[in-house]
């Protein structure tokens, strides 16, 4: 069973790329030891040594630690590099000269580079690994933090490239994970994303106990938690893995059976798997709750749509839409949920509430115009239709991508049915926040297209505050 035509979905919330990746401690020689703290004997292997180009190598690292600005850090991590290469030729078998190449590859973030040559100062003198993590860790953070440009330009395709290697070098952390399990679903590579939110679940389930007993890294732990086991829902929804959605949601069910996001999730894939009686009895018990939120509401309306419970949905819709005065899409489904329930009473308040957000909408003019000459109101509808077609334009898949850390970006196309081509309409969108008041605006200039012809459009909301909704007006 899948959605009908027209109804809007929620937007799935993503991490942020904003902000650079905890750091590590500083990256240094611990005493080697035999014993890992696992428990794991390491077997020596072959000691490493020092010689002339061992020693040149130590010391442009140290200098280049110790530099006053960062192309004289570069200028020392290269001349470390180009002597940490010539002990390798001179001396393959010198497990230091290997470490010493990927200590300079890290400073010089050749990530690739790093990884290479830690793993083989590793395999030679395997007692390595116990220095080797904090470099690892720290050429993690590196390129965690190189990610952040152009996750924030919106090149998703370089971000991603930067956390995979990242998380090659290192991959005892759950940050670069998430990140690339919300690039992934961006991406619509869902198989991806649901291998990378999994990955960030094993890795917050081994650190579970440690991070509970600090109550500043709890905190940090459930927000990691909830966007891993959220991520991962929505990932194994969106690539139609329904059966391991409704299992996974059924596991969390069991650790928080009163987390009404769960439910409504669980619902959602339910419904996709045809199981209606089951559907029913959820959404019954998630609407008898008195705590839903926004959210909640609009996500119960559109499962409970989905198996044609058109009165129900329509309460759903109308109830969020009634929290937030700038809930545009919950209108927007409220309305198609009452012109395809033949409910033309309530369809025609419904459709003048949606134009007063969203006077472009084609479809709404033509629910209300509907509404109208159903009930044989023939005059009205006529008017109605007439105002329709005097507009010349109109605009058609409008969509706000919020932001976690603020603002959002609204795209969207308008369509030319009759004006001039090469006129230039300027729509004026207003921007809610969490509390429902409005947070700030944004003008877009859009030149009109040929006749029946459609023109892309979008805009940028820089604001502090998170999103919940909008509306428009023409100003020009």
């Amino acid at each position: 069973m899948k959605v009908r035509l027209g109804l809007v979905l929620a937007a799935i919330a993503l991490i942020s790329g904003t902000g650079c990746a905890p750091g590590v401690g500083e990256p240094g020689v611990s005493p080697a030891a035999p014993v890992t703290l696992e428990g794991e004997v390491l077997p020596e292997g072959i000691r490493p040594r020092d010689n002339s180009h061992t020693r040149a190598a130590d010391l442009f690292l140290l200098q280049a630690q110790e530099a006053a600005t960062d192309e004289d850090a570069e200028q020392r991590f290269l001349e470390a590099l180009e002597a940490a290469h010539a002990g390798i030729e001179a001396d393959p078998q010198n497990p230091k000269s290997y470490f010493q190449a990927a200590q300079a590859n890290v400073g010089l973030n050749d990530f690739a580079g790093a990884d290479s040559m830690f793993t083989k100062a590793e395999e030679l003198h395997p007692r390595y690994i116990l220095e080797t993590e904090a470099w690892r860790e720290q050429g993690w953070v590196n390129a965690y933090n190189e990610a952040i440009e152009p996750l924030n330009a919106g090149d998703l395709e370089t971000a991603v490239e930067f956390f995979e290697l990242g998380n090659q070098l290192y991959s005892e952390r759950p940050e670069g994970f998430l990140q690339m399990g919300s690039i992934y679903a961006r991406l619509g590579e869902m198989s991806e994303s649901v291998d990378a939110f999994r990955k960030a679940m094993e890795i917050l389930e081994e650190t579970r106990l440690v991070q509970m007993e600090d109550p500043e890294m709890a905190e940090v732990w459930k927000q990691h938690w909830e966007i891993a086991t959220t991520g991962l829902g929505q990932a194994l929804t969106l690539s139609g893995r329904y059966q391991e959605a409704a299992e996974f949601y059924g596991l969390m069910l069991e650790e928080n059976p009163q987390d009404t996001q769960l439910l409504g999730a669980l619902a959602v894939v339910l419904t996709e798997l045809e199981q209606a009686d089951s559907v029913r009895v959820l959404y019954d018990q998630l609407l008898s709750r008195p705590d839903l939120t926004e959210r909640d509401l609009f996500n119960a309306g559109v499962g409970l749509y989905q198996i044609e419970d058109y009165e129900q949905a329509a309460e759903a819709f109308r109830t969020a839409a009634d929290m937030n005065p700038f809930n545009r899409d919950a209108r927007v489904n409220l309305a198609q949920t009452l012109h395809i329930a033949r409910e033309y009473e309530a369809l025609i308040p419904a459709a003048r509430e949606l134009l007063e957000m969203d006077p472009l909408n084609g479809l709404a003019w033509i629910f209300l115009a509907r509404a109208y000459s159903e009930l044989d109101r023939v005059e009205e509808a006529n008017e109605v239709f007439h105002q329709y077609q005097a507009i010349g334009y109109e605009v058609e898949n409008l969509r706000l991508d919020g932001e976690p850390e603020g603002g959002g970006r609204i795209v969207g196309q308008l369509k030319n049915t009759s004006a001039e081509p090469g006129t230039t309409v300027t729509l004026r969108f207003y921007f809610g926040g969490e509390d429902g008041q409005e947070i700030g605006s944004l003008d877009i200039e859009v030149e009109m297209p040929e006749v029946e012809e459609l023109q892309f459009f979008q805009g940028h909301f820089s604001s502090p505050h998170f999103v919940t909704g909008y509306r428009y007006e023409v100003v020009s």
